[in-house]
C-alpha cells in the first residue's frame, strides 16, 4: 500500500483555503488524518447525514412513521437544490421518499420537512449521545439569520458518524443498510472523479468501478463530502471538508470539488490499491 500523507500533505498545502481530511479503513482500522480535521467547518449538506440517522433513530423506536404522509406547503419552498420547490403545493409525500429526496438530490425543502419532523434539538442530543458534539444543526435551510452561526461539522467527527453506520455500531443493521442503499445512489459524488472505472452509471457490486456511498455539500467557499468506498472486498470511510477556498465558482472544475475528489484518490489507492 502506498503512503498517501506526502499527497494529502502537498494538496493541504496547496490549496487556496483550509482542508481536514479523515479516513478509516474498514480492515485494518488504520486511521489517517490531513490537514485541520479536528477544526469546525460550515456544514452546507454534509449535516444531512445526522438528519438522516435521526429520522431513521426515530422510526426505529417508535416515535415516528417513515410511511406518514407529509403535505408540501408554500411556505415550506425554500432556493437551492432540489425538485420540490418547482412542484405545486398539496402534494404528499411520505417521510422515507422526503428523506431520499434530502439525501440522493439534497433536497432542501425535502431536509426542512425532514428536520420539522424530527426536531433540530433531538438531532443535537442524538450527536451529542454519539460523542460527535462537533456537529451541529442550528436553523432549517436557509433559515439561519444573518450574522449567526450557520450549522457546522467537524471533519473527523463527520467520518466517524459515517464510520458507525458503515459498521453497523448504531441504530440496527437493517437500518444502516436501508441508509447506506440510499447513500448509494447519491448523484455525482465529488468522490467519484479520479477513482479508476468510478462512473456514477458504474457502482453495481458486480461492475468493473468501486462502489460509493457518500454526501456531498456545497457552499460558497466550501465544498465537502462523507462517504465509503468498495472495491475488491476492501473498503474505507472517508470525511473531507473544505472552506475559505478562493474559487467561488459553481463548476465542476471548482477548487474545491477538485481537491475533495484528489483526497479521496490518494485514500483509494493507499487502501484498496489500484
Amino acid at each position: 500500500m502506498s503512503d498517501p500523507m506526502s499527497a494529502l500533505d502537498a494538496l493541504v498545502e496547496g490549496f487556496s483555503g483550509t482542508i481536514g481530511v479523515w479516513a478509516r479503513s474498514l480492515q485494518t482500522d488504520e486511521v489517517i488524518q490531513a490537514g485541520e480535521c479536528e477544526e469546525s467547518f460550515p456544514s452546507a449538506s454534509t449535516i444531512k447525514l445526522a438528519i438522516f440517522y435521526e429520522l431513521m433513530r426515530q422510526a426505529g423506536e417508535g416515535a415516528l412513521d417513515l410511511d406518514e404522509l407529509r403535505e408540501l406547503k408554500a411556505e415550506d419552498k425554500v432556493p437551492g437544490c432540489g425538485v420540490l420547490r418547482d412542484l405545486t403545493p398539496g402534494i404528499r409525500l411520505p417521510l422515507r421518499d422526503l428523506a431520499t429526496l434530502m439525501m440522493i438530490i439534497s433536497d432542501n425543502t425535502a431536509s426542512n420537512m425532514c428536520i420539522d419532523a424530527v426536531g433540530i434539538e433531538s438531532v443535537n442530543r442524538s450527536m451529542d449521545a454519539l460523542g460527535l458534539p462537533g456537529l451541529r444543526l442550528r436553523w432549517k435551510f436557509f433559515g439561519a439569520p444573518t450574522g449567526q452561526p450557520v450549522n457546522s461539522a467537524v471533519p473527523a467527527q463527520l467520518g466517524r458518524l459515517m464510520d458507525m453506520i458503515v459498521r453497523r455500531e448504531v441504530l440496527t443493521p437493517e437500518a444502516c443498510d436501508q441508509m447506506l442503499a440510499v447513500m448509494k445512489q447519491v448523484q455525482s459524488p465529488y468522490a467519484a472523479r479520479y477513482l479508476p472505472g468510478a462512473s456514477q452509471y458504474d457502482r453495481l457490486p458486480d461492475g468493473p468501478g468501486p462502489i460509493i456511498a457518500a454526501k456531498f455539500g456545497s457552499i460558497t467557499g466550501c465544498r465537502h463530502e462523507v462517504g465509503a468506498v468498495w472495491k475488491g472486498g476492501r473498503g474505507f470511510v472517508f470525511s473531507v471538508m473544505t472552506k475559505d477556498c478562493k474559487d467561488e465558482r459553481r463548476v465542476e472544475d471548482n477548487e474545491g470539488v477538485l481537491a475533495v475528489g484528489r483526497a479521496v484518490e490518494f485514500l483509494y489507492r493507499h487502501f484498496i490499491g489500484a
